[in-house]
């Protein structure tokens, strides 16, 4: 009898699960390019070989596609192509089902005068109610916090797969190791990440327990030879880490500093600390890359601001005030010295106002984007209605301009708390 309930229950499930999907797919059915072309975006169509569904984050299915591009260049892009599913929680929660993708161009192009390049994201922003954090996020970095070498780009744009509208993404550079992104030289030069599910190339744990992935690819090296180089690296960062937790790490010398770029440790921070972005507590997509020929670590590009900005209900992120991403391992260790501190404190003062006037860049965007979010929330159904991550207050949101309004304050309590935080008398005292 008990058996016969679970398979009633699971029956339901599947059941219900299956109407949405029915029930989405045919409010999809019903938006046109025609319509889309009304809008003024681009629009991305992508035909899988046979019409193939994409339902694997590692399996490719090769396609076509073709980009529509409205600006005054009329441009029309078409090329062939391989797909297949991109990201983590995206892809694991059930409640998240519009998902994001991983392009490979049978070619490097320029894509919608982006850095030419053969790989390209398709964010879907499903847990971000604005779709705004990570072009946000991309803005501080271009803009205000500017110390980073290179920040990815990313553009607005539809897309249709296999004939069906999917809806709002955002076509976005991949951060890998490539001509017009991170370059690199030297054999010793890389790029790590640290990442929680070390599922990359190389992957280990620093004595600290810090989970690091390595990005770089070999070509025309044996897998032994490759895993010699790979442990290089991991020394290399291993190296790193035991100077930052050493005795003598202030030691301007010998501590630290002589590692790590001061510029990018300070502007990554501040971005992730001021957003209070969960992933940066060095659990995922914290990049850095090393440069041999300097010898130096240098912290970048941001990445991944899903669950920022207030779009979060738990570990204290929902709240605008108190401290996060210096709690948390290397940067933990960082803010014991107070030259890094006051590194810190300065550049938040010098870069202030023009964070404030961040707000308005915020709501801009998202007058321009409403009607394509409109028509996106058209099939979707996320604004107003129960989705992950939960972020407060989500029940009384109702409208978009609710949920721009909610991360605008949010930011703007955010900037206040810290600016008490970081003018102290204490803390004017060390910057005389």
């Amino acid at each position: 009898m008990r058996l016969k309930r679970i398979y009633t229950a699971v029956f339901l499930f599947v059941a219900f699960f299956s109407l949405i999907l029915m029930i989405l797919g045919s409010f999809s059915a019903q938006i046109t390019k025609e319509k889309c072309e009304s809008l003024g975006l681009p629009i991305f169509f992508i035909e899988t070989s046979k019409g193939k569904k994409i339902n694997s984050k590692t399996e490719y299915r090769k396609a076509t596609f073709s980009l529509e591009n409205f600006d005054s260049s009329k441009n029309t892009l078409t090329g062939e192509c391989k797909i297949r599913g991109h990201g983590n929680t995206t892809w694991q929660t059930r409640e998240l089902y519009k998902k994001p993708y991983l392009l490979k161009l049978n070619e490097p192009l320029e894509l919608l005068g982006m850095n030419k390049s053969e790989k390209w994201i398709l964010l879907a922003n499903t847990a971000d109610k604005t779709s705004l954090r990570n072009y946000y996020a991309e803005y501080l970095a271009k803009n205000i916090f500017d110390k980073e070498a290179w920040i990815p780009s990313s553009k607005f744009v539809f897309l249709f797969l296999n004939g069906k509208f999917e809806g709002l993404y955002a076509l976005t550079e991949k951060v890998e190791q490539a001509p017009g992104k991170i370059e690199l030289t030297g054999d010793g030069s890389f790029l790590a990440v640290v990442n929680s599910r070390m599922n990359k190339e190389w992957n280990f744990r620093s004595t600290r327990q810090v989970p690091f992935s390595i990005r770089k690819e070999f070509e025309g090296l044996s897998q032994t030879e490759q895993e010699k180089i790979y442990k290089t690296y991991q020394s290399k960062i291993q190296q790193i880490e035991d100077v930052i937790f050493s005795e003598n790490f202030k030691n301007p010398e010998t501590g630290y500093r002589k590692f790590l770029d001061m510029p990018s440790f300070v502007d990554w921070y501040i971005i992730n600390e001021f957003t209070k972005n969960h992933d940066a507590k060095f659990q995922s997509s914290c990049y850095m890359t090393y440069h041999e020929n300097l010898d130096r670590l240098f912290m970048g590009p941001v990445w991944d601001f899903d669950i920022s900005c207030g779009n979060i209900s738990w570990d204290n992120c929902q709240n605008p005030e108190g401290e996060f991403i210096n709690a948390n391992n290397w940067y933990k260790r960082l803010f014991e010295d107070e030259y890094f501190r006051n590194l810190v404190y300065q550049r938040w003062n010098e870069k202030s106002a023009e964070l404030a006037n961040s707000f308005e860049w915020i709501q801009n965007q998202a007058n321009l984007i409403y009607p394509a979010i409109i028509l996106n929330d058209s099939v979707w159904k996320n604004i107003g209605h129960r989705q992950w991550p939960h972020a407060p207050g989500w029940r009384k949101r109702k409208t978009y301009q609710s949920e721009i309004d909610y991360m605008v304050s949010f930011l703007k309590k955010r900037q206040f708390w810290l600016n008490e935080k970081y003018n102290t008398e204490e803390m004017k005292k060390t910057l005389q």
